[in-house]
């Protein structure tokens, strides 16, 4: 006949049929184990709707289909060292390197006996069967159709696409989509070591029973045992995961326990609920023993023009302190955090958030994560809940915005009183357009633009201008530039602003009580000057860049009818260096003749490495005073801002920003480092600021001087341990904020962080804290990848 193969390549028997013996003993360890000596611990199955944020990883390669043997579906091929014929018993026996190949399936080993009247084939030593999905079944005795489907294998192992390993002791195939495999293991991790040993699996799950249903998608154990690293940790009677092929089902999510002195043990134990192929709800109680449990829900529903995501919470309690001691009323406490967002035409879209909260504090009693998050065209803010519906219109010559905003402030006043909410306004409707005419103007571009707003309160607002109730605002505004390039490479680009706004205001204060109406009106002319100096060897290049920009308009005096409620917060950086107006918002702007004068140099040296430095200050004619007088803005000759970004090496980014005074006394200062390498990674920073004066709104107090050091990172003295360390330290307050400290096991199948968290910050009634909690980043039962989650 002939000779060549070998039974026992590593690919086909699973380190030469490691993964049944793996079966065997994990099916004796079961035998021996009882319920109660088993702490709960369980792995999470079925993986959520896909995400953008965190793209699965290419599933491991598995052995191919067979190639195309040219049998067609009636050809039958056999090969074996010797072939046996009975007649009279109507028995066929081939020995020795036996390969049989039918309708795409593949046969492989020792023995191979057909039995013409029964219709049966049974294979012996070293049996594989590969069949048409590129699967690999291996067994010692298999016992075989005539169509050599394999109904019963006695030392029984598999292996899946994305590393999943079924082995047993006896698999019987009840039907063409029901599988029974007795004294059994699944795992998802690796069992073969690179030369072909057999080594214990990251965790894995042993059964007395598992019946795979490939047709509702249910993977089914009877006494399941969960292990790690070999060593039982839960037991379980009856459990169930969606089976390897299904790449969504309903079923279980990764559990998760920690322990703090807020709350004491937690429990929380999720279930997905698919619900259809577009639409999914994840039911996750949380169960503490200090205080009541609460129901945490999140729906989300794709459509095939947008997505709805809406997360919900529910409790009934006392409330209580960072000591889990309760005190107060039994009440209702709950929370929505809902969004959708959709595009009607390729022009059109619209979108919508919904958050609101009976309790201000709810989200840090129960470490609800994910809360203050951006979703549509407003920033997210923290402590800030934001509601709002919008519309937005968008081609390549305009933009057309409509929306109405609301907020809720979870910020405490002191212990047990929060910001007034009634100060906050209902920002409805707001306005926002522009439009790029598309055909030149006097040789230059023209925009046209446009805003209005209508700010709605319930009671005063306190600002720093004084208090206010209800404003209307509307702006028009124009904009042409125009590009000159002259032939020694200076590059000028003169420019003219027009702009109008008309105020209405309620209430400005007690002496100046009614409504007011405020017109005014401002037009700048302005000059870029860029001149680049270019030098470029081989792969490395030098540019430096000298700008001036020149801007008159007439001077501003300050508006006492004219609240600023949208430029509070003021910052001077390399950012808005060469912005004619500095101020983020429409309530204050500037005016008087003006120079920002300053330059920019970047330097590449190919392969990623660059370095780029930016430095300038603000001139102007006359004093004024609508800037944080720690900017220097106010003054004739502003302070320095001075910027720089490099990458010298490979893995390892450095940056800095600072405000550096007449004297060079620095007035705001910015540093850090990110860093990325085989066995460590992470991040420093270091924050002064003293260019934001504190003032008081609505009761909390804003501004301040900060002086912050923040870091994180990681680092591995092995190929699979590690630690970790994190923490915000305010150093003006000598309080840490947050300080975390971590043990890491990673490898190919599971990533474990245990991780002890101490927090100073004192929100009301919730002071210090300390907990305990384990992140997990898995290869799940269902999933191709990875699936993150942060168990606090």
């Amino acid at each position: 006949m002939r000779g060549g193969w070998r039974a026992r390549s590593l690919a086909g028997t699973l380190c030469a049929f490691g993964g049944a013996a793996l079966a065997l003993a994990f099916a004796a360890q079961a035998q021996a184990q009882t319920a109660t000596d088993l702490p709960v611990r369980v792995p999470g199955s079925p993986s959520p709707l896909p995400s953008s944020e965190a793209p699965k990883p290419k599933p491991p390669p598995v052995p191919p289909p067979p190639a195309p043997d040219g049998l067609g579906q009636n050809g039958f091929y056999l090969e074996a060292d010797t072939l046996t014929r009975d007649d009279r018993n109507n028995v066929w026996m081939a020995a020795g390197q036996v390969e049989a190949r039918y309708q795409g399936r593949v046969v492989r080993a020792d023995t191979l006996t057909y039995n013409v009247v029964a219709g049966t084939v049974t294979a012996d030593g070293h049996a594989q069967i590969i069949n048409t999905d590129g699967t690999v079944l291996s067994g010692d005795h298999v016992l075989m159709d005539d169509k050599m489907r394999a109904g019963f294998v006695k030392g029984f192992s598999a292996h899946e696409p994305f590393n999943i390993t079924f082995a047993a002791d006896v698999a019987v195939r009840r039907s063409e989509t029901v599988n029974e495999l007795n004294r059994a293991v699944f795992t998802p991790c690796d069992i073969c070591a690179p030369d072909g040993s057999h080594i214990e699996p990251t965790w894995s799950i042993s059964a007395s029973k598992v019946v795979q249903d490939r047709e509702r998608r249910l993977v089914t154990y009877r006494d399941a045992v969960l292990r790690v690293k070999g060593i039982p940790i839960f037991y379980a009677p009856v459990f169930w995961h969606p089976d390897p092929s299904s790449p969504r089902a309903s079923g279980l999510l990764v559990p998760t326990f920690s322990y703090s002195n807020k709350l004491g043990m937690t429990y929380q134990q999720p279930y997905l609920q698919v619900i259809s192929p577009s639409e999914e709800l994840v039911i996750d109680p949380q169960f503490d023993t200090k205080v009541n449990p609460i129901l945490n829900l999140e729906w989300t529903k794709r459509f095939y023009s947008g997505i709805i995501n809406a997360r919900v919470g529910v409790t009934y309690g006392r409330d209580f302190d960072s000591n889990g001691n309760q005190f107060g009323p039994q009440t209702f406490r709950s929370y929505i955090l809902a969004n959708g967002a959709f595009d009607l035409t390729k022009a059109w879209s619209w979108g919508f958030n919904a958050e609101r909260t009976s309790d201000p504090l709810l989200f840090d009693k129960y470490n609800i994560a994910n809360v203050y998050e951006q979703h549509g065209p407003f920033a997210a803010d923290n402590e800030r809940l934001v509601s709002d519906i919008y519309v937005t219109r968008q081609d390549t010559n305009s933009y057309l915005s409509i929306s109405a905003v609301s907020f809720q402030g979870l910020r405490q006043v002191s212990a047990g009183v929060t910001e007034d909410n009634r100060a906050f306004p209902l920002v409805a409707p707001l306005i926002e357009g522009r439009y790029d005419v598309p055909f030149s103007v006097a040789g230059g571009s023209l925009r046209i633009l446009g805003s209005a707003v209508v700010l709605t309160r319930d009671q005063q607002l306190q600002t720093a201008t004084g208090p206010t109730d209800n404003s209307r605002r509307a702006t028009g505004e124009i904009d042409w530039l125009r590009t000159f390039t002259l032939s020694n490479g200076i590059r000028l680009n003169p420019f003219v602003n027009l702009r109008g706004d008309v105020y209405n205001i309620d209430n400005l204060s007690a002496s100046n009580a009614g409504n007011h109406t405020v017109s005014r009106g401002q037009a700048t002319a302005g000059l870029n000057l860029t001149w680049p100096f270019i030098r470029q060897q081989g792969s490395q290049s030098v540019v430096l860049e000298p700008i001036a920009q020149f801007l008159v308009s007439p001077s501003v005096k300050a508006n006492a009818n004219i609240p600023n409620e949208d430029s509070l917060v003021f910052t001077y950086d390399e950012t808005d260096l060469f912005d004619p107006n500095k101020f983020p918002g429409y309530d204050v702007f500037d005016g008087g003749a003006r120079m920002n004068l300053g330059g920019r140099a970047t330097f590449d040296w190919g392969g990623g490495r660059n370095l780029v430095v930016v430095a300038g200050r603000t001139l102007r004619a006359d004093t004024t005073n609508i800037y944080p007088a720690a900017t220097g803005l106010n003054r004739t000759a502003s302070d320095w801002v001075v910027a720089a970004d490099t990458t010298p090496i490979d893995g390892l980014t450095l940056f800095s920003r600072a405000l550096l005074g007449d004297q060079y006394g620095i007035d705001r200062l910015e540093v850090g480092a990110d860093f990325a390498y085989q066995r460590f990674r992470g991040y420093i920073r270091y924050d002064i600021d003293n260019t934001i004066p504190a003032q008081t709104v609505n009761g909390i107090v804003y501004g301040g001087k900060i002086n912050d050091l923040e870091y994180g990172g990681e680092v591995f003295v092995t190929k699979h341990w590690g630690v970790s360390l994190a923490g915000i330290h305010d150093l003006v307050a000598n309080d840490w904020r947050m300080r975390d400290i971590g043990l890491i096991y990673k490898d190919d199948c599971i990533r474990a962080d245990v991780v002890y968290q101490h927090e100073d910050t004192i929100e009301g009634r919730l002071g210090k804290s300390d907990a305990v909690f384990l992140r997990l980043t898995l290869a799940t039962l269902a999933d191709e990848g990875y699936k993150n989650a942060d168990f606090r």
